[in-house]
């Protein structure tokens, strides 16, 4: 489970990668940079999909807990969330991380990307 998601997730920052670059060499030779500002938008959906990934995979192992009769403790606030959360969890959390930073970097590109070229 852990190695298809480390390949899901490396998988989703070559295209974001990929997008920005074919982003910024279009606007190189059209000397119009909103096109790489519209190549942030595809970062976002990028973000919006590998963020949207965990949390599937976080209700399934819910839903599988549930099933098996585990307890499911709502109360995240308190220290025994330390004992739901093991390194294969903790993993997956890092990934949802960097997923929100995909989603914050494209979305400034989608905004501002435009503007490089007065840089």
């Amino acid at each position: 489970m852990a190695m298809r998601t480390r390949r899901f997730t490396l998988k989703a920052y070559t295209a974001a990668f990929a997008t920005l670059l074919i982003g910024a060499v279009i606007s190189i030779r059209l000397g119009d940079w909103s096109w790489f500002s519209r190549s942030g938008s595809l970062v976002v959906v990028n973000g919006i999909i590998l963020t949207s990934h965990q949390i599937i995979e976080h209700m399934h192992a819910l839903t599988r807990n549930h099933q098996h009769g585990m307890q499911v403790r709502h109360d995240w606030a308190s220290e025994e969330k330390h004992n739901l959360i093991n390194g294969d969890n903790e993993k997956r959390w890092r990934i949802e991380k960097y997923g929100l930073y995909m989603l914050i970097i494209g979305t400034l590109v989608w905004g501002f990307g435009d503007l490089v070229n007065t840089l």
